[in-house]
């Protein structure tokens, strides 16, 4: 279950969130510190807050904690603990302009979505039940009177109860910092502060803490009688597309999923609900009709067998054309292909990569298998719009190098759900010498998981030799494939979810390379 709070600065968001995990023995995820501590790293290291581009930057690359201590839930950012340094004034008098920016947003609502994805959760914000979890199964609006906020604020800053007094003077400018801050959260273009259509309002002017952790508790209560509690782990946190895992080329035709922070796409209905229903209502939604129009969108959103005649067509023509000549200048063999072919799932297809022919040997022979593949390609093919019109029809997803596309992460999770493979290359570049430095990408595993389909190993030797390096020039010569069985989460002798994933990654590549190195025992020379 996830239980979104939000409300204005100064509500009782975050001492109800905490009472509410306390009480549950759920997750809290304070989502305010997270934009919080995005500021105070900006302040700190002397970035303009009035600088998109400078503080977006500072945002992306940030790696938020939550920690446990004796005195309660810590904050750290980039290795640092920061808990009381973002409650101070001058963060406060920051905050609204830095959580404004789209950019911030977007990094920070994958993040949130990350830390959500083993359900039992319960956040609070400005955005979490309109946005981060548009689907969370209770949704509760906060509010209070400003003086009574300002009054909290105050006390909080001085260490008292919420009986106690406060400083007259700085109240006051509490108060003015909270309607200015009000004003500004309401206003903003990118995720107001707003109530969800669904959410429960409470007014707790009045109201005690405990009174209302119970009228929460009581709304979680009835949730679950009403049968609306996902299972924990069930909620998908790239909806929408999220360290989250998120896609980044290095600049070749083969886009991996690594693990950062992603940026694209925060806001969409599909956040926040289960994978497998989320997947199988895309974006969009409309039926595709030939000659009607249809958005480059719509094909990387609906499933390839949905793709109006005419497209289907041109591909089949395309993938016939282009297994015959590939066939007659570079004899291609797939070892095991049963392997791939025998198997209807939905799989996450990871391989080495060598040369633009990689995609092209397991897209086109699973084709005539009746097995539709969908690459993960760099957004720079798309620069025309013949380019983009050719690859959206061949069944790519494009994926925005050098940034954290959440967008392109969802659309590969729905089209496994749907049953269509998805091929990454988490090495991210062509590798043309055994000597060049390689990053592993992470993140395939994380879109698999979500989708709960397998990931399949498959090595490809013969390839490299097409293009040696330092030369465009084309060399003929044999290429061969082999397939590895597809490893299941289950199978890999972990838990957790993160602990799973991230075994994922490591078995899945591990198998790969030794799937290479077999075939080149089985075919010396080939590299």
């Amino acid at each position: 279950m996830i239980v979104a709070i939000d409300g204005p600065a100064g509500s009782g968001k975050s001492t109800t969130a905490h009472a509410i995990a306390d009480r549950c023995n759920f997750t809290f995820l304070d989502t305010g510190a997270m934009y919080r501590a995005v500021t105070w790293r900006c302040l700190d290291a002397g970035v303009d807050v009035s600088d998109d581009d400078a503080v977006s930057a500072v945002a992306e690359r940030a790696r938020i904690e939550f920690g446990k201590s004796a005195d309660g839930q810590t904050v750290s950012i980039d290795g640092r603990d920061v808990t009381r340094q973002i409650r101070t004034p001058e963060v406060d008098r920051n905050v609204s302009v830095v959580s404004a920016y789209t950019r911030v947003r977007e990094a920070m609502v994958a993040r949130q979505r990350e830390l959500g994805s083993a359900g039992d959760v319960v956040a609070e914000g400005r955005d979490i039940g309109t946005v981060v979890f548009p689907n969370a199964e209770v949704k509760v609006f906060l509010t209070a009177d400003a003086a009574a906020r300002a009054h909290r604020r105050a006390v909080q800053r001085e260490g008292g109860d919420a009986g106690a007094k406060a400083d007259a003077a700085d109240e006051q400018q509490i108060l003015r910092d909270l309607v200015r801050r009000d004003k500004l959260d309401s206003s903003r273009k990118e995720s107001p502060l707003k109530p969800a259509a669904d959410a429960h309002m409470i007014d707790n002017s009045a109201l005690t803490p405990e009174q209302v952790v119970q009228q929460i508790v009581d709304l979680m209560e009835a949730a679950r009688a009403k049968g609306g509690a996902a299972k924990a782990g069930e909620v998908d946190p790239f909806d929408k597309g999220g360290e989250s895992f998120s896609p980044k080329t290095d600049g070749n035709e083969a886009a991996p999923v690594r693990a950062g922070v992603a940026k694209n796409g925060a806001g969409e209905k599909d956040a926040g609900r289960p994978a497998a229903k989320a997947a199988a209502k895309p974006k969009a939604a409309g039926r595709m009709r030939a000659f009607a129009g249809n958005t480059f969108d719509d094909y990387y959103d609906h499933g390839m067998k949905e793709f109006p005649l005419p497209a289907r067509a041109l591909l089949a023509v395309a993938a016939a054309i282009v297994w015959a000549v590939t066939k007659v200048l570079w004899p291609w063999k797939i070892e095991d292909a049963r392997l791939l072919r025998d198997d209807a799932r939905g799989r996450m297809i990871v391989m080495n990569h060598t040369s633009m022919l990689d995609p092209v040997v397991i897209v086109c022979d699973l084709y005539f298998h009746g097995i539709r593949v969908r690459p993960i390609s760099k957004s720079e093919f798309n620069k025309t719009n013949l380019v983009s019109w050719l690859f959206s029809r061949a069944g790519t997803i494009p994926v925005k190098r050098g940034t954290a596309d959440l967008k392109a992460v969802r659309r590969a999770q729905a089209a496994l759900t749907r049953g269509e493979c998805v091929l990454v290359f988490p090495e991210g570049t062509r590798i043309k010498s055994d000597d060049q430095p390689v990053t592993i990408h992470g993140g395939f595993a994380l879109m698999a998981q979500m989708a709960k389909a397998p990931v399949q190993p498959v090595a490809i030797v013969g390839a490299r030799d097409i293009t040696p390096k330092g030369t465009h020039w084309k060399r003929f010569g044999r290429v061969f494939c082999k397939a590895g069985e597809c490893i299941e989460f289950s199978d890999l002798g972990v838990r957790g979810r993160k602990q799973q994933a991230l075994r994922m990654e490591e078995v899945a590549m591990e198998r790969v390379y030794a799937l290479r190195d077999e075939l080149r025992r089985e075919h010396p020379g080939k590299m």
